[in-house]
């Protein structure tokens, strides 16, 4: 009897640790940032894609302020985002790790933009928050993908999540030093 008891009491308490543990994981999290990401259009996999990125760099010519043209590049690295996980779930893993690295590079624009506005006196508040935001639901999403993706995939998915956080850790400097 008291080896059932205890055994009982084993189970409830490694059960409410899992239910911690669980709730503390980026996983876990995905559902808890309040940032919601775009619709992606066309993928890259289709052959009128080109149209597309060639839509979109003609728009970020003619953007000239760094805040706007920070939020345009946190756009495109939010539709790349999307398109690289509708890619993984269509198993095109090389194609889905490249537009994951253009969304990297997208972001690491727009804190690059962000910081210059900020250098240049413009009020840039709102946009680091953007950024502050951004940057953990692309680690979440990120981190969802290691867990969907093939054992092949998982080291490059897990180098574009390191590389995300060091994004956070830039972001949350430039709003430290408001």
């Amino acid at each position: 009897m008291k080896k059932l008891s205890w055994g009982i009491l084993l189970m409830i308490f490694l059960l409410s640790f899992g239910k911690a543990f669980a709730q503390s994981t980026p996983s876990a999290q995905i559902r808890s940032v309040q940032y919601d990401l775009p619709y992606t259009g066309i993928l890259p996999d289709n052959p009128l894609y080109f149209l597309k990125a060639l839509r979109d760099n003609i728009l970020n010519l003619f953007i000239t302020d760094p805040v706007k043209k920070s939020e345009y590049d946190l756009l495109m690295a939010d539709k790349r985002l999307s398109g690289a996980q509708a890619l993984l779930e269509k198993g095109k893993d090389d194609l889905a790790i490249t537009t994951l690295s253009k969304s990297g590079n997208y972001f690491y624009q727009a804190i690059q933009l962000t910081a210059t506005a900020k250098r240049q006196g413009e009020d840039a508040n709102g946009a680091i928050a953007t950024l502050v935001t951004a940057s953990m639901k692309h680690q979440a999403v990120i981190y969802q993908m290691i867990q969907e993706a093939k054992p092949s995939t998982k080291g490059n998915l897990e180098l574009l999540l390191s590389r995300t956080q060091g994004f956070q850790s830039s972001v949350e400097q430039l709003k430290s030093s408001q």
